[in-house]
């Protein structure tokens, strides 16, 4: 059985190596919106913001990503004043690029090629990617898919959100309400210390300390919470 399909929607934070955005965004100090992605054959297509404190950090951005081996194409935009995003919001200089870039290592070709719509718009700051996207599966295939694109392009995916999308016909909670407060507890504490990141930032042992409870039973909490926000429980 495959499951009842859902529509959802999910908030990722994504790490993968040789990123020219996640990269520049963690060495330079500038931050990167993206606005959606186009496949065709072999090569992906994009239009991204890059967002700076001065000129200095969007060439610094636009360097690194001539330096990166899979971007093949990155060229500058006349002002657009179409970006959905303030200009003064994110940094104080902006700079409108498209880029080329090989379809098999970029993390919009992996979403996008599996049927997953960008809800809005992508960002990069700090290092990390945050996806907004909407998925039609069921979600034990949503999981599997997941791991599938972590395997594919050597990525640390952690799940931020997932609900359903409320439509006119339905109705439903999102599954972060169903948890328990000490499941709850366990998973906010895991995320925000970094557990679901690549490296792993901190241990079980250290989170259940910080809870004042044993390794088994921060373990059994975290496990819980996790397999209901997948729907696997």
């Amino acid at each position: 059985m495959t499951g009842v399909r859902e529509l959802l929607q999910v908030t990722l934070d994504v790490w993968h190596p040789d990123c020219w955005g996640i990269i520049s965004t963690n060495e330079v100090g500038s931050r990167l919106v993206g606005h959606g992605v186009a496949v065709t054959g072999s090569s992906a297509y994009e239009r991204c913001t890059i967002h700076g404190e001065s000129r200095a950090h969007i060439d610094q951005a636009i360097e690194v990503a001539n330096d990166v081996q899979f971007i093949e194409t990155i060229e500058r935009l006349a002002d657009s004043t179409c970006t959905p995003v303030s200009r003064s919001s994110i940094g104080h200089e902006t700079q409108d690029v498209f880029i080329e870039y090989d379809a098999a290592d970029g993390m919009g070709s992996a979403f996008f090629e599996r049927g997953f719509v960008l809800d809005g718009t992508y960002r990069i700051d700090g290092g990390l990617e945050t996806w907004e996207l909407l998925v039609y599966a069921p979600r034990r295939q949503f999981q599997r898919t997941l791991a599938e694109i972590e395997r594919d392009r050597n990525a640390a995916i952690t799940i931020r959100r997932l609900s359903p999308v409320e439509t006119t016909h339905q109705t439903q909670s999102s599954p972060a309400t169903e948890l328990t407060a000490c499941q709850r507890e366990a998973f906010e504490l895991a995320r925000s210390q970094g557990y679901y990141g690549w490296p792993r930032d901190v241990s079980v042992k250290a989170l259940a300390a910080d809870l004042d409870v044993s390794k088994a039973t921060f373990l059994e909490h975290l496990r819980k919470a996790e397999a209901k926000l997948l729907g696997s429980e």
